[in-house]
């Protein structure tokens, strides 16, 4: 099932006199499940595609359609409303907020978006928990953990909503080598279990081992779409 359609996109930037071209024409259709890595040199386009997935920021031209819903029309407030119910994202520093618990941490998308009691927060939070093995530590705070622990809570939080896609920004760059291996083969898990779409942007090389399809971006443009053969 096709979730997310990006047609003929354009992404022009201004920069004094002289416009930018971020992204030139792409085209990508990416379906439920997958497990894709977008790579490239600085300056090929990564964090843009991202921004514009992510619905953080909106093409010059071009068509993004997000399972059935086309999003051209959108207003900023509109965008956020559909990014804050339908997207997560893991970032590399982990971005939680260090006077909430582990279990206010991951709670924190479903307190933005209103829509549960506190009862059903606590339990889809503690579910979550977990679920990236960290059952006993929902009333630690952020300090009293190890990288590798705050990037499962993070993993979490972003999880905790039932999200259509994650996007992970560099989610191993703080983390050894290790710990890297270990927080990708939970997210292996997580999509296999849950079929979540997980979307990569990395330089890892280990990252990029582990993808199903890696997209490899070139001065705005996709070198190359390869997929790997189902094991």
């Amino acid at each position: 099932m096709t979730i997310l359609t990006l047609k003929a996109i354009r992404k022009l930037y201004q920069k004094g006199e002289r416009s930018v071209e971020a992204l030139r024409g792409l085209d990508l259709t990416i379906d439920k499940g997958e497990f894709l890595a977008i790579v490239g040199p600085s300056g090929s386009g990564k964090t843009t595609l991202l921004n514009i997935v992510g619905c953080l920021d909106t093409p010059t031209t071009g068509t993004v359609l997000y399972d059935g819903t086309e999003l051209h029309d959108m207003t900023e407030r509109e965008l956020s409303e559909y990014r804050k119910e339908k997207i997560s994202f893991i970032f590399q520093s982990y971005n939680l907020i260090p006077v909430l618990t582990v279990r206010e941490n991951v709670e924190l998308p479903l307190v933005i978006e209103k829509k549960l009691g506190k009862a059903e927060m606590a339990s889809r939070a503690v579910d979550m928990i977990r679920a990236v093995g960290l059952a006993g530590m929902e009333d630690r705070y952020p300090r009293e953990l190890s990288g590798g622990q705050e990037q499962r809570v993070a993993i979490a939080r972003a999880l905790v909503k039932n999200p259509l896609v994650v996007l992970a920004d560099e989610p191993t760059a703080n983390l050894d080598s290790k710990m890297a291996e270990e927080i990708v083969a939970l997210m292996q898990e997580i999509n296999r279990t849950r079929e979540t779409t997980f979307i990569f942007s990395t330089h890892d090389a280990m990252v990029q081992g582990h993808a199903r399809r890696v997209i490899t971006l070139h001065d705005g443009s996709i070198r190359s779409d390869e997929r790997k053969a189902a094991e």
